[in-house]
């Protein structure tokens, strides 16, 4: 793991919000601020522009979404007020659109691809 470099971190008083000087920073990045008496380090890392399967509707994103977040079938059918089994189809549409067969798969690929970009 790389350490932080000192230069990168900033003197904030307390409350102070640190803000980047680009918004297209591409690395991690290190921020300091003084809270009660204390230093706080905050570290910043972009995280990648995921890229869905080619075709997927706003639904079966939504659903991507959930799976990558860690939700089971049982758990999305109840956010989306379906069926554990209409979501379970939608699933087995969106690994045939990935090209894969299980939700491991599909968020090794969404991951992979998101951190090829």
């Amino acid at each position: 793991m790389a350490e932080s470099d000192p230069k990168d971190a900033e003197d904030l008083t307390e409350g102070e919000v640190p803000t980047s000087d680009t918004e297209s920073d591409a690395g991690p990045r290190v921020s300091r601020m003084r809270v009660g008496g204390e230093d706080i380090l905050v570290l910043s890392v972009p995280l990648p522009q995921l890229r869905y399967p080619e075709s997927t509707t706003s639904a079966e994103r939504e659903i991507i979404d959930a799976v990558l977040e860690g939700y089971t079938v049982k758990e999305i059918a109840e956010q989306r007020g379906a069926s554990v089994r209409t979501v379970t189809t939608q699933l087995g549409t969106i690994f045939r659109k990935a090209g894969v067969n299980s939700q491991a798969e599909l968020i090794a690929i969404m991951t992979d691809h998101a951190g090829n970009e």
